[in-house]
């Protein structure tokens, strides 16, 4: 698998180099596409030589995939809090997953994760021969597995056998849905119904 990132930078001046270099591939990923994007142009918008682009980066492939690991990282990282946040308010901790209302506050999440700057989710989710890119995008859905996993096993009513079958089937519908959607209609992302259904399609494992 491709390195993504040769040598984690420590210091300050390290630190604001690394992050300028990812910014700049921001920009111009949205201002050129991913198949115009090259080095020499990131480090010429970031500020820094060619050399010290290298340094941390073994070529464009492995700056867009790091930038698609803090995506999946920020993506999770939000996703977490809101479970934490719905736990704590849950009056009923065995039905706390088993509710419509926690369930769609989760989906709404995950929209709006991919919707807030949804050009540049469509670049990432688009960069098929990247392979780290590939795997990143996959770990969220591993963690998506996990958490459907924990919904399960706190509902009442259902056996934990076979809890892992459907939480991978689960979050796998809800991942390809999502990211089909993302490439394809986006558009369906602002309408009350897709979100009715991502709901439902949870709450057929919930019932």
């Amino acid at each position: 698998m491709m390195e993504i990132q040769r040598k984690t930078p420590t210091q300050p001046r390290s630190k604001a180099a690394v992050q300028a270099i990812l910014e700049a591939t921001t920009h111009l990923l949205l201002a050129k596409g991913a198949k115009r994007l090259t080095t020499n142009h990131i480090a010429e918008l970031a500020g820094v030589s060619i050399g010290s682009l290298y340094q941390y980066f073994t070529n464009k492939e492995a700056i867009v995939a790091k930038l698609t690991e803090l995506y999946v990282e920020e993506e999770v990282t939000r996703v977490s809090i809101l479970m934490t946040r719905i736990r704590k308010s849950s009056t009923c901790k065995q039905s706390i997953f088993m509710r419509e209302r926690n369930i769609r506050l989760v989906m709404q999440e995950f929209i709006d994760i991919h919707t807030e700057n949804l050009e540049l989710a469509q670049i990432l989710h688009t960069q098929i021969d990247n392979q780290a890119c590939r795997q990143a995008l996959r770990n969220t859905t591993t963690f998506l597995t996990k958490l459907v996993q924990d919904m399960l096993d706190h509902v009442d009513g259902i056996t934990r056998k076979g809890n892992n079958t459907r939480a991978y089937i689960i979050s796998n519908s809800i991942d390809l849905l999502i990211q089909t959607t993302l490439i394809e209609q986006p558009e369906l992302f602002t309408k009350p119904e897709f979100l009715d259904e991502l709901v439902n399609l949870c709450m057929s494992y919930l019932k």
